[in-house]
């Protein structure tokens, strides 16, 4: 976020006064006290972006002041400025954390140029932090240059999409990569350069959601005891992924209407609005407009989302990519290990047999198992097998000339392959919960929903 607000502490009025009338000039709104103490209490009232101290201040000094804001605040950008200047001043202002050292008598380009390091400073933090989460996950995103012609009519949208500040609706089954596409259109995005935040709808109740995405001021709620940021004002200048975005309830879709329609919020528990500049991608594993048309979702909030819509295909319907992204993998896990793993063509050609109904994410989560389990040694039709005995279950082999007495191949839905999938992997679990929608890529709440549906799937919820 660019500074936008700042406290002020100084014992000579003049020198208030002059803060007050140049900060405003540059878009920052400017609080003052006469001296620590004073800046104190306004900062506890409402936390700034930025503080200016003066050095020497009876009663509290600058230099106590900046230790104590740094404890409360560790992430505010103190400056100190005084008219005595010193090496040693200035040398021990900044051991103790201050940003900056502005000289008495200074004027406007003075503080604009402070201002303006001060944003480069920012930005700079946030793209550090971006780009440590890019490098954690740079090998997950090459599963996206599939050569299949589904993921280059995919990637040919992103590209084109990611021109614009358009929001982006992604949907697609669990376990496709969707996070991924969003990452894809902020990186090939004019705000590359500004941070990615990231929410998952799915795992917050209401409140907390509330709180999570437009921040809270002190005190709005029972246990609320400092000011908190949201995900929104986090995401200023860059991208704002929702994640499963139909699982929020019909009351924050409508303030979510809001903040696409007019760009702005107020903090729970705040008046003052706050306007944001986010491009907004939201994913759903949902079919909206159905779910719009059944009421479960707004439909004027579901058109604002579907300005440009990606529709994220199957595994199943990318086999031409499943090699590539196997081997990626293998050796993705096998560096990791330091082991080079081997796939014979046998296994392979089982695994395409696969209808993978959790998609990427259990493809992943195979490899990795084979890989653990394996090592250096090969790995052939029967490691796969036994280590997913679903292929074999509810996948024919690839044996293009049956024996003469070998039984009809059973043909299956979609929908009972899926809970044949589910079903299975709760009882490889020992029926956890918790830990089978971890392995499934998908949520407790959508597993729980699931299991409803089977008629009686679900008896017994457990907490594990």
């Amino acid at each position: 976020m660019p500074i936008l607000t700042a406290v002020v502490a100084d014992d000579e009025m003049l020198n208030r006064d002059l803060m007050a009338e140049l900060l405003p000039r540059l878009g920052v709104q400017v609080r003052t006290g006469k001296d620590g103490v004073q800046a104190l209490k306004l900062l506890e009232a409402e936390p700034a972006d930025l503080l200016i101290t003066d050095v020497r201040m009876p009663g509290m000094g600058g230099l106590k002041l900046l230790g104590k804001a740094k404890e409360k605040w560790p992430d505010m950008p103190v400056v100190m400025m005084t008219a005595f200047a010193s090496v040693e001043s200035a040398v021990e202002s900044m051991r103790q954390g201050a940003y900056d050292y502005l000289m008495k008598p200074f004027g406007l380009e003075q503080v604009e140029a402070l201002l303006l390091r001060l944003n480069e400073r920012q930005a700079l933090v946030r793209e550090v932090a971006s780009l440590r989460t890019e490098v954690r996950d740079r090998h997950k995103a090459r599963v996206l240059l599939g050569q299949s012609e589904a993921m280059k009519r995919v990637m040919d949208m992103v590209a084109r999409a990611a021109r614009s500040a358009s929001t982006v609706l992604v949907h697609g089954e669990s376990g496709t990569g969707k996070e991924l596409i969003a990452r894809a259109l902020h990186e090939q995005s004019p705000r590359a350069m500004g941070p990615f935040i990231k929410v998952n709808c799915a795992a917050l109740t209401e409140t907390l959601l509330t709180s999570e995405l437009f921040g809270h001021e002190k005190g709005a709620f029972t246990g609320a005891d400092d000011q908190r940021i949201g995900r929104f004002e986090l995401a200023h200048g860059g991208t704002l992924l929702l994640d499963e975005i139909s699982e929020i309830s019909a009351e924050l879709q409508a303030k979510l209407l809001r903040v696409l329609e007019e760009r702005e919020f107020e903090r729970v528990g705040g008046s003052k609005p706050i306007k944001v500049d986010v491009r907004i991608i939201a994913t759903t594993n949902r079919d909206l407009l159905n779910e719009a048309k059944q009421g479960r979702f707004r439909e004027d909030l579901y058109y604002r989302l579907n300005v440009i819509p990606v529709a994220l295909p199957p595994l199943r319907d990318r086999d031409d990519d499943l090699p590539a992204i196997i081997r990626h993998y293998l050796d993705a896990f096998g560096k990791e290990l330091g082991v080079k793993p081997r796939l014979g063509e046998d296994a392979v050609t089982l695994l395409r047999t696969y209808r993978w109904p959790g998609n990427v994410r259990e493809l992943v989560n195979v490899v990795e198992r084979l890989v653990v389990l394996h090592g250096d040694a090969p790995i052939d039709a029967g490691a796969v097998e036994r280590c997913l005995p679903e292929v074999r279950r509810i996948s024919p082999v690839a044996n293009p000339t049956p024996a003469a007495n070998a039984p009809v191949v059973e043909t299956i839905t979609l929908d009972e392959l899926e809970r044949r999938h589910i079903l299975a992997t709760l009882d490889r679990l020992g029926g956890a919960k918790q830990a089978a929608a971890d392995a499934l890529g998908i949520s407790r709440r959508t597993l729980w929903d699931k299991l409803t549906r089977y008629k009686g799937g679900g008896e017994g919820e457990d907490d594990a």
